[in-house]
């Protein structure tokens, strides 16, 4: 059950005065537990239909869903093989990163398996454990390239996982089997949050529900997904959710599919990542090409155009009547076996986003580690950024694995920007040091990858206007333009690094919102100013907050962090961009090199 939430009015305590005695008089057990305290959602037990509607019609309700119960994609292993020869974490020297596997619970009868993990909490009682799912994720974050040596772009470094074991058996060929409800999970992730969260900065949830996102307003699972990421300054990554009914998904998407096959809740929570499936084989007839979305693979837009899922990954391919599949491989039984699903894309996202929070000294906050994440994700046909009106389907691309996320060339250089804006404020950057190597003849050349990330400030109760501060950037260039009528020079600014796609200069708020992503999270730029180049005196770079519902005015506002990462490139691959630059920022700036960690080392066995 939700509230309505009329903010801090004297009357929203009546309201909840009201429904509480409304609950109470038909003795109806109603709980807040598990959700927080301003979200106004209640757990109820209604034990007849007649509860439901005599609640519905309490004024003060606002909406009434039976609780979601969250699932694990049920395992269908195929082509089982013996386990080859892997890598223990007595082969590697040093630190490495830790990804909590919030899931149905991993095997310790793998003595491999067993020495990555590096820890064990479970709410399931022994009866209904069935650990299939959750061992099949932990062996892609501990070998996901040993596994798949085939399979590009799966990081290789060294990764450990500690096994939060919340999710009961749901298949009946393997036990006794128990349900699991929002309420309860939620429970459950705080209780472990509380605990582990200032040591484990990356949460995997290969998990949902069957409820598919509404357009028009975020639901109850992701935004208490979002309140517990804040909180505890950790990031989810989250699978986008698998369509299961035949005919699968094929691509481009019918209309039809469209709609029934958009992503279902959590996969809509603002601060977590999605994660959608690309398909790592070609299917010539009636089933995706080689890197084209998986046929089971769910596709956005999330609510208020939100781009979703975030990101993808390889999580196995099949034809769309499923007649042929080719899995991804990881730890089955004993031995290994191929699975497919939006959930094993996860685990390779999440071992990824581990990296940069490992690597990366002093720890970055989330904010700073999904903005490197997102900034070197490409679309994984063209190695280039996804192309306007496919991003419901690959989100910003594939992620690059570490270090090449971290790392610059002699032809590219990368600024991040890590700061707060306040109302009323803006950052400016009025003579910024653009290479002179890429300025020929009074025109500037080069490719310009730009990267805004951030976590708005959220107000449940505005539907679609969920998120109620937003991060606007602006890069390019001063023109002068001489008046004919008088000779007079005035300054003009023109953007040379539009939001994704050139802005045709539509300025609604409707187009703004679904098609320049205006209030969302995560925005990217992309500009390359041609072979001709383009003119003008000098750079600016502009930052600025927006926000709306008069957030600004309320007593608990804060300063809004955000993370901006500019690349500037040379596409011919010649121009010394980076060394230019470095010394540019170094001379005129306060500035400092990200710190990177030392690497966890393999070592041989004697």
């Amino acid at each position: 059950m939700r509230l309505f939430n009329f903010g801090a009015d004297q009357d929203q305590s009546k309201l909840v005065a009201d429904f509480e005695d409304a609950c109470r008089s038909r003795k109806i057990r109603i709980s807040t537990t598990g959700y927080s305290p301003d979200s106004f959602i209640y757990g109820a037990e209604c034990r007849s239909v007649e509860d439901v509607d005599a609640l519905s019609r309490v004024i003060s309700v606002r909406s009434v869903v039976s609780m979601p119960l969250i699932r694990t994609l049920r395992p269908k292993m195929f082509n089982p093989k013996a386990l080859p020869k892997v890598l223990t974490r007595e082969d590697v020297a040093g630190d490495v990163p830790v990804v909590v596997v919030v899931d149905s619970g991993i095997t310790d009868q793998i003595p491999e398996l067993e020495s990555w993990i590096v820890g064990r909490e479970s709410t399931v009682a022994p009866e209904y454990r069935n650990s299939d799912h959750g061992t099949f994720v932990a062996g892609l974050i501990c070998w996901g390239n040993e596994l798949n040596p085939t399979v590009s772009s799966i990081d290789s470094n060294p990764c450990a996982a500690f096994d939060l074991q919340v999710i009961p058996n749901d298949d009946p060929s393997k036990g006794d089997t128990e349900s699991l409800r929002e309420q309860e999970f939620l429970i459950s992730l705080d209780t472990a949050l509380q605990e582990h969260a200032n040591e484990f900065k990356v949460w995997n949830l290969s998990l949902g529900t069957d409820t598919i996102c509404s357009l028009d307003e975020f639901s109850e699972f992701a935004e208490e997904l979002d309140n517990l990421q804040e909180k505890y300054q950790v990031s989810f990554v989250i699978s986008a959710g698998n369509f299961s009914n035949p005919p699968l998904l094929d691509y481009p998407r019918s209309k039809a599919h469209l709609e029934t096959g958009r992503i279902t809740t959590p996969a809509d929570s603002v601060l977590g990542i999605a994660v959608g499936s690309v398909s790592h084989v070609d299917y010539k007839k009636r089933g995706p090409k080689e890197h084209q979305p998986s046929a089971f693979s769910r596709h956005g837009a999330g609510p208020n155009f939100v781009i979703k899922p975030d990101l993808v990954h390889y999580g196995g391919a099949c034809s769309i009547d499923g007649s042929h599949i080719s899995g991804i491989r990881s730890v089955n039984g004993a031995g290994s076996a191929e699975n497919l699903g939006t959930s094993f894309a996860t685990p390779l996202v999440s071992r990824a986003l581990a990296q940069i929070y490992h690597q990366i000294t002093p720890t970055p906050k989330p904010v700073l580690a999904r903005a490197l994440l997102t900034h070197h994700a490409r679309d994984p046909r063209t190695q280039q950024r996804v192309p306007d009106g496919e991003e419901n389907f690959f989100g910003f691309g594939l992620p690059a694995p570490v270090p090449h996320c971290l790392e610059c060339t002699p032809y590219t250089s990368t600024l991040v920007f890590d700061d707060v804006l306040r109302p009323g404020y803006f950052l400016e950057w009025n003579d910024f040091p653009y290479p002179t190597a890429l300025h020929r003849d009074g025109r500037y050349f080069g490719e310009i990858w730009m990267t805004v990330a951030f976590a708005p400030a959220r107000g449940a109760r505005w539907g679609s206007e969920y998120c109620e501060t937003h991060i606007d950037a602006h890069f390019g260039v001063y023109r002068e333009r001489v008046s004919r009528e008088t000779g007079e020079v005035t300054r003009v600014f023109a953007g040379l690094v539009p939001p994704e796609h050139k802005n045709p200069g539509v300025l609604y708020e409707s187009y703004q919102v679904e098609k320049l992503r205006k209030w969302a999270p995560v925005r990217s730029y992309y500009g390359n100013l041609g072979k001709s180049g383009e003119r003008g005196t000098r750079w600016r770079l502009m930052v600025r907050l927006l926000t709306r519902h008069g957030i600004e005015e309320e007593d608990a506002f804060k300063p809004q962090p955000f993370s901006l990462i500019i690349t500037i490139s040379d596409p011919d691959k010649k121009a010394p961009v980076y060394d230019e630059m470095a010394r540019s920022v170094l001379h005129r700036f306060q500035s400092q090199n990200l710190a990177v960690r030392t690497v966890a080392r393999i070592q041989r066995r004697s």
